[in-house]
């Protein structure tokens, strides 16, 4: 058996706030810190594949994202971004926010 990350593919398209891609970003140079060269679309897919089965764990998640988060929690939370590496995207490279 081969491994997941080089399975089949299928294409999606997400729509979400801002900040939460900033957040992405943070998390690749999170892992690039760490050593370990990993595109947008695979973190994503990484953080999905080791989410919790658990319907109570997957409601409290939901729960947080839909009704407590406020604009600007995760850009506080986040570190400092000169402290991290910097990442080269591969492939078409995105519009910045506005």
């Amino acid at each position: 058996m081969g491994l997941l990350k080089d399975s089949q593919r299928r294409t999606t398209s997400i729509q979400w706030p801002a900040e939460v891609d900033a957040h992405l970003d943070i998390l690749v140079r999170l892992a690039a810190d760490e050593g370990i060269p990993i595109s947008r679309a695979q973190m994503l897919s990484a953080l999905v594949a080791n989410a919790s089965l658990s319907g109570p764990t997957v409601a409290k998640i939901a729960r947080r994202y839909l009704g407590q988060l406020k604009v600007g929690d995760l850009t506080r939370a986040a570190p400092d971004s000169d402290e991290l590496p910097a990442v080269r995207h591969r492939g078409r490279q995105r519009a910045q926010p506005s």
